[in-house]
């Protein structure tokens, strides 16, 4: 954007942001609208948009931790249902076993004494020795009824212990998943406060620089004609915008699927944890348009690092995942022409951006 007599908008939000304002939401440090240092306000800008810059990071930051919280949460559900039927199998296997004991048990209080059984009577020899093996018979499948009613105690017993652990694992990963959004609604809340602030600020810069135009006829002039420069690009960059179809896309036809889509979501709200079809956050907007390509990813960026083919900046192509910061705290999709579609961070919608920014972390091909 050219530079403007009056202070753009998005350089004013900046200034609260820095730290010009206190608990009570009072402005301090801000200097008068008449004589206005530039070396001043230059320096406040700077410093506001680097503290804007790590508000976004957070806000993202904050957004995949609940991610992560989530998938840990499905996992555990998962382990604990397993543990959860071991346990009903192995109380099955118990419950039969104690039967079969229970029934050798009243044969034998209700039978007589063995003894008879090994006196040879009008039989023969033959007959006595299949007596004595039946007997025999008898006794190992006594002895191996109870060890496979001891072993399956010792089932039941683990399967009780892993259930147990699988429930308190899955406990942890809902209290993560909670701090985790409360996070980011503190982060989106103190974001939201930020702004008002900062339209309240401009109002008064804005005022000033009326009456200092009323007073100087060739500065307002100059910033006429400024400000009539400016709402030309800036109306011609959002007919760009809007207007911006999909370049070829080469390569496989999910990446071209992939990057229809991502042009179609274009212009939809950024929201933590949506993944579509009306609002996104950078890793469900990923996810979305690729699972129109019938390529599953997971909602979340720690996972879509490693769900296909790490390619350099130089092999990049449509449809390929970019990703950004040390911790893969963002992801955009690589649409061609150095540029990128991303659901980039609380307030703005889902749009075209160059992808190559200083945190540029890698890409990954689906597929």
């Amino acid at each position: 954007m050219p530079r403007r007599l009056r202070v753009p908008r998005r350089l004013v939000a900046a200034a609260v942001a820095a730290g010009v304002i206190t608990s009570t939401g009072a402005l301090i440090g801000a200097p008068a609208a008449h004589g206005l240092p530039q070396q001043s306000l230059q320096s406040q800008i700077a410093a506001a948009k680097h503290q804007l810059h790590v508000l976004r990071v957070q806000a993202e930051q904050a957004a995949e931790r609940y991610n992560a919280a989530r998938d840990s949460l499905q996992t555990a559900q998962h382990n604990a249902q397993v543990a959860r039927d071991q346990l009903t199998a192995a109380q099955g296997k118990v419950a039969r076993l104690q039967q079969v004991v229970a029934k050798f048990a009243v044969a034998a209080y209700q039978g007589d004494s063995i003894d008879p059984l090994l006196t040879l009577t009008d039989g023969s020899t033959s007959e006595f020795i299949d007596r004595v093996s039946s007997l025999q018979a008898v006794s190992v499948n006594q002895s191996q009824t109870l060890a496979e009613v001891l072993a399956a105690q010792r089932v039941e017993e683990q399967a009780r212990s892993t259930s147990a652990a699988a429930l308190a694992k899955q406990q942890s990963a809902t209290n993560a998943m909670k701090a985790a959004r409360d996070r980011v609604v503190a982060a989106a809340n103190k974001q939201q406060g930020i702004l008002h602030q900062l339209l309240v600020r401009e109002q008064q810069i804005e005022h000033a620089a009326r009456v200092r135009a009323q007073r100087e006829a060739a500065a307002r002039a100059a910033a006429q004609l400024q400000q009539q420069a400016a709402a030309t690009q800036q109306a011609a960059a959002a007919v760009t915008q809007q207007s911006v179809a999909p370049p070829p896309v080469s390569g496989s036809g999910g990446a071209r699927v992939a990057v229809e889509w991502a042009y179609r979501e274009l212009g939809k709200p950024y929201v933590w944890g949506a993944a579509g079809p009306n609002a996104f956050d950078c890793s469900g907007l990923t996810m979305y348009v690729w699972a129109k390509a019938g390529v599953h990813l997971d909602h979340y960026t720690g996972s879509q690092w490693n769900e296909g083919v790490h390619v350099s900046q130089s092999q990049l192509e449509p449809g390929d995942l970019v990703f950004f910061g040390s911790d893969l705290h963002h992801v955009g999709i690589y649409v061609g022409g150095g540029n990128m579609i991303d659901a980039p961070y609380t307030g703005v919608n889902v749009r075209v951006e160059p992808y190559d920014r200083p945190d540029y972390a890698g890409a990954v091909r689906p597929g």
